[in-house]
């Protein structure tokens, strides 16, 4: 893989929580160590008898033969065990990461793609796992285009709040600047969004990250101009005293005017590379007559 010159530094290096993935592992062991014993015990002899003097069980009372009994042990910890090798499987990040003052690496099967944020058109911020009920958004998927497939920054990398708080701090930033040049040339920029309601049934009906990402049917676009916004074909003028503002509670994302009304009003996280619409945004106001 060749990385630019504009990389610049390394800013972090992030794989994937190996501790419970040792620790599935771990417990595999166990139960397959566990059943070789049982399995080991089949055939021990249950009569004085029949041990010739040496160790037996005394079955005197019980429902079923030694035979059955630790055939069975045996048998459900080898299952144990196959379910413990799969969930091991799962905890295993699919992604590492590698982020450089100029855009980020990502690893995958010995794979390695380099993508500089300026050029990541699509950055998409959702929550998993007890996020949803918060609605933290804990989880972040990137792609250079719609060409392109998603990349993923989930909980089972390390330290993935770190991470993703990394990403989209030098995104926003970065990806700005390249749209902030087109908007100056007289361009209008476009940004994707999905629908409020698209979030909320995700949310409680996803079962996989990969479900969260079928989303390029819903898409829908609004656009940045020197102007302001333009969605559901309505323009909306922004002028240098308006403000952006946001209320965590709900979510939403508000372009209030001098007066406090709102003029325009989305919520965040339905909104693709929200964080660089946000910085973008506040350029256009910050550079109005």
């Amino acid at each position: 893989m060749n990385i630019s010159k504009d990389a610049g530094k390394i800013v972090g290096v992030f794989g994937w929580a190996k501790f419970r993935f040792i620790g599935c592992i771990v417990c595999a062991v166990i139960f397959i160590g566990v059943a070789i014993l049982c399995f080991s015990l089949m055939n021990i002899p249950t009569s004085r008898e029949a041990a010739h003097g040496g160790a037996y069980f005394d079955t005197t009372g019980w429902p079923v033969s030694p035979f059955i009994l630790f055939m069975s042990v045996g048998g459900g910890l080898l299952i144990l065990a196959a379910i413990t090798f799969l969930v091991a499987r799962s905890v295993k990040a699919k992604y590492t990461f590698t982020v450089y003052e100029g855009g980020i690496a990502s690893r995958c099967g010995g794979k390695e793609t380099y993508i500089p944020f300026r050029d990541i058109e699509d950055v998409y911020l959702f929550s998993v796992g007890r996020g949803n009920y918060s609605g933290e958004l804990n989880s972040l998927a990137y792609r250079k285009s719609r060409q392109n497939d998603w990349i993923i920054i989930s909980l089972l990398n390390t330290d993935s709040e770190k991470l993703i708080s990394l990403f989209r701090q030098l995104h926003a930033e970065q990806r700005s600047r390249a749209l902030q040049e087109k908007i100056e040339q007289g361009q209008k920029v476009r940004f994707d969004y999905v629908s409020a309601k698209n979030v909320w049934l995700k949310r409680a009906f996803a079962l996989r990250i990969a479900d969260y990402l079928k989303i390029d049917a819903s898409l829908k676009a609004l656009y940045l101009t020197k102007e302001g916004i333009v969605i559901d074909e309505k323009n909306i003028v922004i002028n240098k005293t308006d403000c952006i503002t946001n209320d965590s509670w709900v979510e939403n994302l508000y372009v209030l005017d001098s007066h406090g009304s709102k003029k325009f009003s989305m919520m965040f996280p339905t909104i693709i590379s929200g964080d660089a619409f946000i910085t973008t945004l506040n350029k256009v106001i910050e550079t109005k007559d």
